[in-house]
């Protein structure tokens, strides 16, 4: 497996869960962050219990006390697993947790907290004080757990690493149940011996190539549970594909719809703009255009437009013989003997050169 830290925050049923695998020395501040506001997010969707994943070879005391805390504070309390190794800092976190379960093939590792400092004088105090304080939570956390004496078990404290089996972790109190083994190829036992542990581990796991995935993180990555088989894991991912495709589709589908419905009100704002004489036949092209990049704001341009008329004297002129207005040659008494389609499509397109053709009418025939 990889040495790189993976904390993985999910739901499963109605079950929040946190999946630590690597390194912790690898965590930071900036995934503190992250970790609490997923488990807060948990929180907030209904999910109140917490179970915990761990594959781990420990690493910073300090980080694996603010992934406690953290769990602590949005869930209350925690239940825990262990794989193939749960050792060092790792082990706090175990030991916090209401029930931990550890595979049978697992190995479990104590040792007091250790860091480094550098510095002035006041500065290596100071942190000197902090890992006092550190080493003092630790032990208390152990003590907590314990079935056999206190004193054995600082005897085994203050001697340096104390490495243990499943079954000797859960005879010291450390851990609650164990349960099946865990697959553990070559890779996870290299990881188990490369801690310092003096217990080794069984391969069980023959990989069928040297570019075999890490399953357990994959699993963890899909948001599925650690155990899951490579078949299941296979099968998660091809599902995920399918889907991802079907959204692909519904994408393409659902912009298709959306560039018709964009055409077709264009098509029907051009029309009207046309029909009331807003616009010229010859500019709806350039109309267009302007609708299609901002149509709200073209739109409203158009809706102030006023129709374009004709002045009235391109169409409306005296008679030659003095007889009154006349509109292509013809009174409007002229016009409504011999071409009243002409009257009425001059009444429809023009309205203002009929009432004054009609006006012209009423005047001369003395009509108020």
């Amino acid at each position: 497996m990889s040495k790189n830290l993976l904390v993985k925050v999910y739901a499963e049923g109605t079950t929040g869960r946190v999946d630590i695998i690597g390194n912790i020395s690898e965590w930071n501040q900036n995934n503190a962050v992250e970790m609490r506001s997923k488990c807060e997010e948990l929180k907030a969707s209904g999910i109140t219990k917490c179970h915990v994943y761990e594959m781990t070879g420990g690493g910073d005391c300090f980080q694996a006390n603010e992934i406690v805390n953290i769990l602590i504070d949005v869930f209350g309390s925690y239940t825990g697993e262990g794989g193939a190794l749960v050792a060092s800092a790792g082990t706090y976190i175990g030991v916090k947790a209401s029930h931990f379960t550890m595979a049978k093939n697992g190995q479990y590792m104590i040792h007091k907290p250790m860091g480094g400092a550098h510095g002035n004088e006041t500065e290596v105090e100071n942190y000197l004080e902090l890992l006092k304080n550190m080493t003092t939570t630790y032990y208390d956390a152990y003590v907590g757990k314990l079935k056999k004496p206190e004193a054995d078990f600082k005897a085994k404290w203050e001697s340096g690493d104390f490495w243990m089996t499943a079954e000797k972790a859960k005879e010291w109190g450390f851990v609650d149940e164990v349960k099946g083994d865990t697959k553990i190829d070559q890779t996870t036992a290299s990881y188990i011996k490369n801690s310092g542990s003096p217990i080794e581990a069984t391969v069980n796991v023959t990989p069928q190539n040297t570019n075999d995935m890490d399953l357990k993180a994959t699993a963890t990555a899909l948001g599925m549970d650690v155990n899951s088989t490579e078949e299941q894991v296979n099968a998660r991912i091809l599902a995920n594909a399918q889907k991802a495709a079907g959204y692909d589709t519904l994408k393409a589908q659902q912009e298709q719809k959306d560039k018709d419905d964009k055409a077709a009100k264009v098509k029907a704002e051009l029309d009207a703009a046309e029909k009331d004489k807003r616009i010229k036949a010859d500019d709806r092209s350039k109309w267009q255009g302007l609708l299609e990049k901002d149509f709200d704001g073209t739109k409203a341009v158009l809706d102030s437009l006023q129709a374009v008329v004709k002045p009235l004297s391109a169409d409306i002129k005296p008679s030659a013989n003095g007889s009154g207005a006349t509109y292509q040659g013809k009174t409007f008494e002229e016009l409504q003997d011999s071409n009243p389609e002409m009257l009425e499509e001059l009444e429809e397109k023009n309205p203002e050169a009929y009432n004054a053709l009609f006006a012209d009418w009423k005047k001369r025939n003395k009509i108020s």
